[in-house]
């Protein structure tokens, strides 16, 4: 008898905590009210594009047309963003005169064009800190080494290094790199067949969603070819021809300057004195890039590489025009000819840049 007595009081009990536990559930969800009637109880994750993402116990989260959505409650507040400033919102509700949006200190009527945007606070957080980044935020970048060691009829190493960074924004983006190549072969006169150090950055600054404006610098020495630095500095503008989350087009042009600083070769038996040498020169810079996202850490990006197509137009003793194709189109202003006799230096056509054609991605 007790047995039964303990049953009967526990089944109330037990139906009692669960009716308890359902109506707390309840009333700590949010709630969305759609125009065909249809109630949603969950958890409001944020308003953008025109969907509201809403998160149920029993499904995915899944994005609702804000315009078929009659009212929302939640149980903490949303930001809405305003142009007079960050409203906490805990309801919007439709009506003839607009949204009515409940902040703490009671109803305010809005436009509908003024309610696009609910964020959580961590997010709003967030989404302010990525308009005003700090300068060592959101950097993703790659680093490489390579030896190469080789024995027989040539005894050869090989060293190589590399490294590219990147840093994208809302409004901007900034790109580094460096790579460095030596090679040796102990059985040849000179031993050294590589000794190349190429170091550079650029810099993009969003105009509006479709064009750009951008800086670069690039350096480099090459000690077999007795250039001990030369300095490529250039700006222009950019359009992207096509943009969408997986790939980029953009079209650039712009102008570069090159300084180029040679060191003196002393006279051999055979060869006489290499006198130091300055070059500058200006360039019409004309070029294309197209980036894909290949995964979530890297992108695969194609640079128009130099194949002939330039326009050369050289002073020396005499004029001398050369035409010739090139992906990209430039006009070169070259200072004169050297001296008859002397040992020629292989000529660098500005807009050529040594860029690397894997890059970190970006979010």
């Amino acid at each position: 008898m007790p047995l039964r007595l303990a049953v009967r009081l526990t089944l109330p009990l037990l139906a009692f905590t669960l009716l308890m536990l359902t109506a707390t559930s309840a009333l700590h969800a949010d709630t969305v009210v759609l125009k065909n009637g249809d109630r949603l109880t969950g958890t409001a994750v944020k308003l953008d594009g025109g969907k509201l993402t809403f998160k149920t116990a029993y499904a995915d989260a899944i994005a609702i047309s804000w315009d078929q959505v009659t009212s929302l409650t939640t149980t903490l507040p949303l930001v809405l963003p305003t142009p007079k400033g960050k409203l906490n919102v805990t309801a919007v509700e439709r009506s003839d005169a607009g949204l009515v949006v409940t902040t703490a200190s009671g109803p305010v009527t809005l436009a509908p064009a003024e309610v696009t945007v609910l964020r959580s606070p961590t997010e709003q957080s967030a989404y302010e800190a990525s308009l005003h980044p700090s300068w060592g935020h959101a950097w993703a970048g790659a680093a490489n080494l390579s030896l190469a060691l080789a024995h027989g009829n040539s005894n050869t190493a090989t060293f190589g290094a590399g490294l590219t960074a990147a840093r994208t924004t809302r409004t901007d983006k900034t790109a580094l790199y460096v790579n460095t190549l030596y090679s040796e072969n102990a059985n040849s006169i000179p031993s050294t067949s590589a000794n190349a150090t190429n170091g550079g950055l650029r810099y993009d600054h969003n105009l509006n969603p479709r064009s750009f404006a951008f800086g670069t610098g690039d350096f480099s020495t090459n000690a077999l070819q007795d250039l001990d630095l030369r300095s490529i500095i250039g700006g222009g503008f950019g359009w992207h021809a096509s943009k969408t989350p997986k790939q980029t087009f953009d079209i650039l042009g712009g102008l570069v300057w090159t300084h180029e600083n040679y060191s003196a070769v002393a006279a051999t038996a055979t060869t006489p004195l290499t006198p130091s040498s300055v070059n500058s020169f200006a360039a019409l810079d004309l070029g294309e890039q197209y980036t894909r996202k290949l995964g979530a850490a890297s992108l695969f990006t194609v640079e128009p590489i130099p194949v002939h197509h330039q326009l050369r137009l050289q002073h020396q003793d005499r004029e001398d025009v050369q035409l010739g194709d090139h992906l990209q189109r430039q006009l070169h202003l070259v200072p004169a000819r050297r001296n008859p006799g002397q040992r020629s230096r292989p000529h660098h056509r500005p807009g050529c840049h040594p860029h690397p054609a894997v890059e970190p991605a970006m979010n």
